[in-house]
């Protein structure tokens, strides 16, 4: 499996349209970690658009510059979709503030189990295949 270690983070590809990003517990999530990822994504697809299964670990939080960056259109240009795993109430808190506030460009929600997560993301990719045919 195509693999690429970040300082906090590891990033690889669980299908040809999914990466799976796992994201150490008990850490500060920052534009930098962020840049680091979406640098990984290119890296993995050359450019081309992923759904995103992202696991963060608990009490990881990210910073005001990172939610700013992910919800962006220039953030987003490798994300079709993305399902957060979550574990915390912290976690959860700021997930609502994030959709509430920030208003992703992408299709984003969060899960406290990685099945759900993931059948939420097939929803949303056979959802595209049915719109683009």
């Amino acid at each position: 499996m195509l693999k690429i270690e970040c300082d906090i983070s590891t990033v690889s590809l669980l299908k040809e349209d999914t990466l799976l990003i796992d994201i150490q517990k008990d850490k500060d999530f920052t534009i930098g970690d962020f840049n680091q990822l979406k640098d990984a994504a290119f890296q993995l697809g050359n450019g081309k658009r992923f759904y995103n299964l992202i696991i963060v670990g608990s009490h990881t939080l990210p910073n005001h510059e990172a939610r700013v960056a992910s919800t962006s259109v220039e953030g987003s240009i490798y994300k079709l979709a993305d399902a957060f795993v979550i574990h915390s109430i912290s976690q959860k808190i700021l997930s609502n503030f994030y959709l509430n506030f920030h208003k992703p460009c992408v299709p984003t929600r969060f899960f406290n189990d990685v099945e759900k997560a993931k059948e939420w993301l097939a929803e949303i990719e056979i959802n595209a295949l049915q719109t683009n045919h």
